[in-house]
Parts: C-alpha cells; sequence; structure tokens
C-alpha cells in the first residue's frame, strides 16, 4: 500500500450547497446560495482567489 493518508487524517465535511470553481461565477453562486441561507461549500483546484477569471 502508498503513503496515502489515512483515515483518522481524511475529514468529511457536510454541505447543501457545493460549489465547483472558485472563479468569478463559481464565488457569485456561492455569494448567491448562503444568502439564501444554504450551508455552503467552495471546491477549487488552486488557492482560493487564483482563478482564471480575468483570462476569460
Amino acid at each position: 500500500m502508498g503513503n496515502g493518508p489515512t483515515l483518522s487524517e481524511i475529514q468529511t465535511f457536510e454541505h447543501e450547497v457545493l460549489i465547483i470553481g472558485a472563479g468569478g461565477a463559481g464565488l457569485r453562486a456561492a455569494i448567491e446560495a448562503s444568502s439564501m441561507g444554504k450551508n455552503t461549500g467552495i471546491v477549487c483546484k488552486s488557492l482560493l482567489g487564483k482563478a482564471h477569471t480575468v483570462m476569460a
């Protein structure tokens, strides 16, 4: 077996809304979902705020 994380090292989160991508559209969707009272999570591939929205 590899040297991956053990079960005791893995964190589990539960959300009503899960946003994939933290670009402009993803962050706006998260703001809207949160304003509607939804427990919202965001998954991004890099650091939050390092999206390619300005290149679009």
